[in-house]
């Protein structure tokens, strides 16, 4: 995923002319491998054991994966009457502590009252950004800016050719500033 898009090249890069959608894939996965992760969208599956609370008599649980775009399905493994059955739940079973928060409260719909409270949910989401940060974008542009004006993404100690010997002393496309940037956006 790269991101920007085209026509966000001469907003974000426009004191750098030439820069092309190559520099951005470039700058992309640069900041994905700075991160070791990516902030596009990814589909999860995850086990979580719930935790009862006798005080509040809550049922609690924590997703892995921040930040949350949607809940597709909550399934489960409980008792009924009957025996052991597979359920699945709606996305509205959990509530979340806030919107930034990973942690949540699991309630029982009505019409599974006479079941037992799962001690664990499968629960399949996606996590991600729906839409790239500002600050991403805008460390994105810096980096494919500075690609192109370096030439490339190779940072260079020293290069002998015959009888030429060059040496760069700068920090490389990866400066502080796009570090600081990206240290500032907090993906999981």
């Amino acid at each position: 995923m790269t991101y920007l898009t085209e026509e966000e090249i001469s907003r974000f890069c426009g004191l750098v002319t030439g820069v092309t959608m190559e520099h951005i894939e470039a700058a992309s996965a640069l900041i994905d491998a700075y991160k070791g992760c990516s902030f596009a969208p990814t589909e999860h599956e995850e086990r979580v054991d719930l935790s009862y609370r006798r005080t509040t008599e809550e049922t609690r649980g924590r997703l892995k994966h921040f930040p949350r775009i949607a809940i597709e399905k909550i399934t489960a493994r409980s008792r009924t009457p009957f025996g052991v059955d597979t359920t699945n739940y709606e996305a509205d079973c959990l509530e979340f502590d806030s919107e930034e928060s990973p942690y949540f409260s699991f309630y029982m719909p009505r019409w599974a009252l006479f079941r037992e409270m799962p001690r664990a949910l499968t629960v399949k989401y996606t996590s991600g950004y729906a839409e790239v940060p500002e600050e991403i974008k805008r460390a994105c542009g810096i980096l494919a800016c500075n690609i192109k004006q370096m030439g490339g993404v190779l940072r260079w100690k020293s290069r002998d050719d015959y009888d030429i010997k060059v040496t760069l002393g700068n920090e490389g496309v990866m400066t502080e500033e796009i570090k600081g940037i990206l240290d500032g956006v907090r993906v999981q």
